[in-house]
């Protein structure tokens, strides 16, 4: 009887060691499996503003598309940096026709003491083509806080993301 009761004892902590392993096994390779889910999604996630000094690149926090009768409405915003290394936070809005560099902030309704903009009010309108989640603009006109022009012929190019597995 001793044996029996030490036998089934031993199996019970051999079953209990192996579905422990086996759940911290488990545990490991998702979180494994979402590390790589967020790799690729922030890679997926990535604007470039192309100018005569170089490119501004930035992740969009916020990328809101919304179409609706052959009309898309694009709200993009997020952190990026200069070429030389400064932060800025990036705005974009379709409908305002607007876009926006903040230096030296990184989130939005901060009050840079040094922008870039371009769009319709600020400097000349520009358009928004769109395939898929891929947002483009070329020919933009840069200007900084005083509306003075910078860049004449800037490019846009941001990829929103790719739809999660």
């Amino acid at each position: 009887m001793r044996r029996f009761r030490a036998a089934r004892r031993r199996d019970s902590v051999v079953l209990a060691t192996a579905a422990t392993l086996g759940v911290l096994m488990l545990a490991g390779c998702q979180a494994e499996a979402e590390t790589a889910k967020a790799e690729r999604t922030a890679a997926a996630e990535v604007g470039v503003l192309e100018t005569s000094a170089g490119r501004y690149e930035f992740t969009p926090t916020t990328c809101a598309v919304f179409s609706e009768d052959g009309f898309d409405d694009i709200e993009i915003m997020g952190p990026g940096t200069t070429p030389d290394g400064e932060s800025f936070f990036f705005e974009l809005s379709s409908t305002a026709n607007a876009l926006s560099l903040g230096f030296g902030v990184e989130g939005p309704f901060a009050s840079p003491e040094r922008q870039l903009k371009a769009g319709r009010y600020e400097s000349q309108e520009f358009t928004l083509a769109r395939s898929g989640r891929r947002i483009t603009a070329t020919d933009l006109v840069l200007v900084d806080e005083k509306g003075a022009v910078i860049n004449g012929g800037a490019s846009l190019s941001i990829e929103c993301g790719a739809k999660s597995e």
